[in-house]
């Protein structure tokens, strides 16, 4: 591979997906330069370049991807890997509440028996809205879509 086509990461603390992506590419055996693009004047003018103003940002060459989804990786990089399917909102409601009991008010007693711990309709919201790298939704001031405008 030529160094132009070497695989780049930019990313900056406190990124969950910075993370994730970083981590799915080291699983993957993919080689990549990772740039820490926070307090680096050089890393923020090389992302700039690209016509990117956010992180997580995957770039070969000139071209890149923002890598907030996976999948969107995948291809750009035509890795031969297979995601994990995500859950059905039924099936992430029964592990939040193994993982979530049921709160109890404040004085210790268990909710109503008729009272439902989750909403199947919120986590199917959640589940299919379209997030930030910090997890807040779009247009919310957040760690990773101001850090590099």
């Amino acid at each position: 591979m030529l160094a132009a086509e070497r695989v780049k990461v930019f990313w900056q603390p406190g990124c969950t997906s910075c993370l994730r992506t970083k981590e799915f590419l080291t699983k993957s055996g993919v080689d990549y330069e990772s740039i820490n693009v926070h307090g680096n004047p050089a890393g923020m003018e090389e992302l700039r370049k690209l016509g990117a103003r956010s992180v997580p940002i995957v770039s070969r060459g000139d071209k890149f991807v923002f890598a907030q989804t996976l999948t969107d990786v995948i291809k750009f990089l035509d890795l031969k890997v297979k995601l994990q399917e995500r859950l059905s909102p039924a099936e992430l409601i029964g592990k939040l509440n193994i993982v979530l009991p049921p709160r109890r008010d404040t004085s210790g007693r268990s909710r109503p028996s008729g009272w439902k711990s989750r909403s199947a309709t919120a986590i199917a919201r959640f589940a299919s809205s379209r997030t930030t790298c910090s997890g807040f939704p779009r247009g919310s001031s957040n760690r990773c879509a101001t850090a590099a405008s």
